[in-house]
């Protein structure tokens, strides 16, 4: 399986900060095929955390004060969020053959919708 294009996106265009915000990242192969995966920093990750403590604080009735995340998609974790760092991350998921069980394939319903005009 050969890589045909990657496209990285990051999550907040305004101010984006390649050491602690995160991306987006889907990778089409030579045979058409879409996937997917979120790369973020530990920083980020950090970030997030402390949101979900903030949000319990909020409502301290209902919700224990504890910082949490629940990773829902396939997340990638690197030092930070360049296009060489993340290019390389996906040669050695590949080079490893471990690349499809960290990125999610993408839904055929999504592509059509969300890759118009790229």
């Amino acid at each position: 399986m050969l890589i045909k294009r990657v496209w990285i996106e990051p999550e907040s265009i305004l101010g984006f900060d390649p050491k602690t915000d995160s991306a987006d990242v889907l990778v089409e192969m030579e045979d058409n095929k879409l996937w997917q995966a979120h790369f973020v920093t530990l920083a980020h990750l950090q970030q997030e955390m402390q949101l979900s403590l903030d949000v319990a604080r909020e409502h301290n009735q209902s919700l224990a004060p504890t910082p949490f995340l629940a990773l829902e998609t396939p997340h990638v974790i690197v030092e930070m969020l360049t296009a060489d760092i993340i290019e390389d991350v996906i040669d050695n998921l590949m080079a490893l053959g471990v690349f499809e069980s960290v990125f999610a394939e993408f839904e055929a319903e999504a592509r059509d919708t969300d890759i118009v005009g790229t």
